[in-house]
């Protein structure tokens, strides 16, 4: 009697392993805030994968983050860009490659780094649909990630 007891108080436990749950419209389905308040991309398995946060900053660039599963953490990675192809009319495709960024602050480098950034304006371009040909996230590679980009979320809209 007393292991069903203990047994029932930790289902809860068990079943918690994200914070967020979204009671809007659909719900209480399981989300993920981005930190930055940019649009998340999930890599991978959900809960084991990884997320990017991509964020349009205001000088028109665009930033990309390399997060864990739950998007709370950073995850450094050895790579020193990632490069993305945004599809166009007429099958036509621009390729944009996001430069590793340092941080002196926080001990991140090129080729160990989690924060990435654009080498040309991409506003202009806004919206597209691009895809990442390859990825890799340590020892994780993810092959035609197709995503799409808007710019930030309103957040008038919320």
């Amino acid at each position: 009697m007393k292991f069903r007891f203990i047994f029932f108080l930790s289902l809860p436990i068990l079943f918690s392993a994200c914070d967020s749950v979204d009671q809007g419209s659909s719900g209480g389905h399981h989300v993920h805030v981005a930190p930055h308040g940019g649009q998340l991309l999930e890599v991978g398995e959900h809960g084991s994968g990884f997320n990017l946060e991509l964020l349009l900053h205001p000088d028109g660039f665009l930033k990309i983050y390399v997060l864990d599963a739950h998007a709370e953490n950073f995850v450094r990675i050895p790579a020193y860009s990632m490069t993305f192809e945004i599809q166009g009319e007429n099958n036509s495709t621009k390729q944009i490659i996001c430069e590793g960024i340092e941080d002196p602050v926080t001990g991140e480098t090129l080729g160990n780094t989690s924060l990435f950034t654009s080498t040309e304006r991409i506003n202009g371009l806004l919206p597209f649909k691009a895809v990442f040909s390859q990825l890799e996230i340590l020892e994780f590679d993810y092959n035609g990630l197709a995503f799409e980009f808007a710019g930030n979320p309103d957040k008038s809209s919320e």
